[in-house]
């Protein structure tokens, strides 16, 4: 059996994934077709005489996804490889080709890297960075929603690999949030990273020939990410690359996607003519910022000329966006007194005390001397610091002893010292007959 080959070796059910022999026709629990399922001899060969194919860990309509590993420096690596079937389809190799050629011409830290790309028994191959992470899809439908700051953080990062992709005359025309992944990268995280050139779209500015893979009328894609024009099946520019931005900003923000029908034709209608719904309407709850609101609306705008013209003007719009919600927030008080213990015997209970720099009850900031820090550290124990740095701790037991009028024991024992000597004269002078 030629190598890539695959033959049939028992039988599954699609929907509750349980196995069955080969000669079983329907799952026995909820009465499925069941399907063969096949050995895949791909797994554990060599490409190119230095990639080891490990296991799949994905499948599209016309390609698998393996992991694999790079003999001899042991790097991981992803191996994409056209389907068997499709081999002789002279559209779905060229179109594989040509994801391949544009995903050559872009270097950018938010783009997935391209290593090699070959042909194995006849099926091409493309080997790329191994991502380990999350899909943005995955957080959504995980989170119900991505916070503003970090969404914003996210896009900023995206915008700027489109730019670069569209400097070098690719159009993704498959923008989605699934194909945004968010890796931890060199002590970094959530850093975006955009995949799957699968259908883009080389410009004649790219400097390679463009096969003509589509004709007017012909739409690919993901119908609640398309852009208008590409539900018309028009003619495509970056701008629609904006707009499918535009709907992954929202749907990260909200939850929810844009616009969505109940069918994929009602839903590309709706991406012609309707307008999605405000973010206050769809959620209350979040009270998302208008000045996001009023970005991402900008970018769904229905005629390309009324959107951002380009993917830097919607870049920047986010980063300066970004830095008015980050002067929103207000500063944190810096408090001046630290490492506060428990109450000590004869002490004052500080241990839940909040002391900032500009608390009018004990006016630490201002106090003109350090003697009534170092009192009030001698009384807690506590490090208290000032304009010019920290104060020593002071040890209570050597601090100078109190004079003995400071005591209150002492006060109340002189005091009835005096009223008992004086009750004792006066009964004296009452038993002696002695006046005054």
């Amino acid at each position: 059996m030629a190598e890539g080959a695959k033959k049939a070796q028992k039988k599954r059910c699609p929907k509750c994934h349980r196995e069955f022999p080969l000669q079983s026709v329907i799952c026995d629990a909820d009465s499925t077709l069941l399907m063969l399922v096949q050995e895949d001899t791909l797994l554990n060969a060599v490409l190119a005489e230095k990639y080891r194919v490990l296991h799949e860990v994905g499948r599209g309509g016309m390609s698998v996804v393996y992991k694999g590993v790079q003999e001899f420096v042991d790097r991981e690596v992803a191996i994409k490889i056209l389907q068997s079937q499709l081999v002789s389809d002279p559209t779905s190799v060229k179109r594989f080709q040509q994801e391949a050629q544009a995903a050559s011409l872009l270097k950018h830290e938010n783009i997935i890297k391209m290593y090699d790309f070959g042909i194995h028994d006849g099926r091409p191959y493309l080997v790329m960075d191994f991502l380990v992470g999350e899909s943005l899809s995955d957080i959504i439908r995980r989170d119900n929603q991505v916070e503003c700051e970090r969404a914003i953080r996210i896009f900023i990062q995206a915008t700027d690999a489109l730019a670069h992709a569209h400097r070098h005359g690719v159009i993704h025309r498959d923008l989605k949030s699934s194909n945004i992944m968010l890796v931890d990268e060199d002590g970094k995280a959530d850093v975006a990273k955009v995949v799957d050139f699968g259908i883009a779209k080389l410009l004649p500015n790219s400097g390679r020939q463009s096969q003509n893979l589509t004709q007017t009328g012909e739409i690919f894609g993901s119908p609640i990410y398309m852009s208008p024009e590409q539900c018309m099946g028009h003619i495509l520019d970056a701008r629609s690359d904006i707009y499918s931005m535009g709907t992954m900003v929202y749907e990260s923000l909200t939850g929810y996607p844009a616009l969505m029908g109940k069918t994929i034709v009602e839903t590309m209608e709706m991406q012609v003519r309707e307008t999605p719904k405000p973010f206050a309407e769809i959620r209350p709850d979040l009270q998302l910022p208008k000045e996001v609101e009023t970005i991402v609306f900008r970018a769904l705008e229905k005629k390309p000329d009324n959107r951002y013209q380009s993917m830097e003007e919607f870049r920047d719009a986010l980063v300066h966006v970004g830095k008015i919600l980050a002067n929103k927030k207000p500063a944190a008080p810096r408090s001046t007194v630290t490492n506060i213990p428990p109450a000590e015997r004869g002490g004052q209970d500080l241990s839940k005390a909040r002391i900032n720099a500009g608390a009018d009850s004990m006016r630490l900031k201002d106090a003109p001397s350090s003697v009534h820090t170092k009192s009030l550290q001698g009384q807690t124990g506590t490090q208290i610091k000032d304009k010019t740095g920290s104060v020593p701790i002071v040890d209570r037991a050597n601090l100078p002893a109190k004079p003995f009028y400071e005591s209150p024991k002492m006060i109340i024992i002189l005091v009835l010292v005096l009223i008992l000597v004086t009750a004792g004269g006066f009964v004296a002078m009452q038993m002696t007959g002695t006046r005054f």
